[in-house]
């Protein structure tokens, strides 16, 4: 008897505090500050039964409404609006095709890098028209130069899907004009296209709520987005550069990998990482593991990595340097004595900033198209 009343004081003592801290792990998921509500947003195009439902939040006389349209059969061409807020939008047509991206590209006269966007449309907007990727009209003017995204376009800002259909109109720009657009999967895409949406801002939510869906339905491989992320790749070689969200870890370098290994088995499981870390494939398993991932992985900007690993990997893919995004920078800046370019700086905090290079130059670039030597 005297041992279940201890056991029952035990139990009084230690659930409270289990509690607490399961509180304490919701409360860091999600962010109760965000007042953020339906707004702008759209379109998200749907195919179900033989047609393409798309629908978006668009301003009405009085408040925000949804509207919604059917059209049976192909869509390829149609013209879509994407409206920011009162006074801006584009417009862009939905692709003929949507074909899985290389892995391996030739290095451009000029190339230009920026990640961690996060839904701030407004940034990546700026960032391109300062520095001359794009006119205000939205028209490709960089040439044959490459822009690279790398990853992290969603969550946490309030223009995620504008951000992505401006990419998505951004490659057929780039295309009519001799240029290249590469958008490479980062976390915050992965975690979307698996129902990971402790990120997503409360907009979105109620968007989708007036628009009668669930918003975890709105990237999967039934809708136009969802399409076009599952051809986008993990990992990139363009000339003597590697671009990758987070890293190549030390687990990953010990598998030997190719890049095309890396992006074709993965694209399997893009929406399904669950799957893919049970694999029994030991490449995918490791792409899919956080510490080892290389969209998640962090050890290049922390620092602990060891070089004779670091080196591994620019032997193995045989590159120069690694582009990096996923650790905030307070600066573009070089890591591993010029081996690795880390590129992700506080972009909520007006800090935009990208790295460009032209003939074997780089240099650090900003939102209002100031430049100067990396270091």
């Amino acid at each position: 008897m005297k041992i279940l009343y201890l056991i029952l004081i035990f139990l009084l003592i230690s659930v409270p505090d289990i509690f607490s801290i399961q509180m304490k792990a919701i409360s860091f998921e999600k962010d109760s500050t965000d007042i953020s509500t339906t707004g702008y947003d759209g379109p998200y195009i749907i195919y179900r039964n033989g047609s393409a439902i798309i629908k978006q939040v668009v301003k009405g006389s009085n408040d925000f409404v949804s509207k919604s349209d059917s059209i049976s059969g192909f869509i390829n061409g149609k013209l879509i609006t994407c409206n920011i807020n009162d006074s801006l939008f584009f417009i862009t047509y939905i692709k003929d095709t949507l074909i899985n991206e290389n892995s391996v590209y030739e290095m451009p006269e000029k190339l230009i890098a920026v990640s961690d966007i996060e839904g701030n449309f407004g940034a990546l907007r700026d960032f391109l028209i300062n520095n001359k990727v794009i006119n205000p009209d939205n028209q490709w003017i960089f040439g044959e130069g490459h822009l690279v995204l790398v990853g992290d376009f969603f969550d946490r800002g309030l223009n995620v899907t504008e951000c992505l259909w401006f990419v998505y109109h951004l490659e057929q720009e780039a295309l009519k004009n001799g240029g290249y657009v590469h958008f490479i999967l980062g976390n915050h895409e992965i975690m979307n296209m698996n129902d990971d949406l402790r990120y997503v801002r409360n907009k979105y939510f109620d968007n989708c709520k007036l628009i009668n869906e669930d918003y975890k339905d709105m990237y999967k491989q039934n809708t136009e987005l969802g399409r076009w992320l599952e051809t986008k790749n993990l990992v990139e070689k363009i000339g003597s550069y590697l671009f990758l969200h987070g890293g190549i870890s030390e687990e990953l370098n010990m598998l030997n990998p190719a890049i095309e290994d890396i992006n074709t088995k993965s694209r399997n499981y893009y929406f399904n990482s669950k799957a893919a870390r049970q694999s029994g494939d030991t490449l995918v398993s490791t792409v899919f593991r956080s510490k080892s991932s290389p969209f998640w992985y962090r050890g290049y900007v922390q620092e602990t990595i060891r070089e004779d690993s670091l080196n591994l990997t620019l032997k193995l893919f045989d590159i120069d340097k690694i582009v990096v995004g996923h650790t905030i920078v307070d600066d573009v800046r070089y890591f591993y004595n010029g081996k690795v370019i880390a590129i992700d700086t506080d972009h909520a905090e007006g800090d935009t900033e990208g790295v460009f290079i032209e003939e074997g130059i780089a240099f650090r670039v900003d939102r209002y198209g100031n430049r100067n030597l990396l270091k």
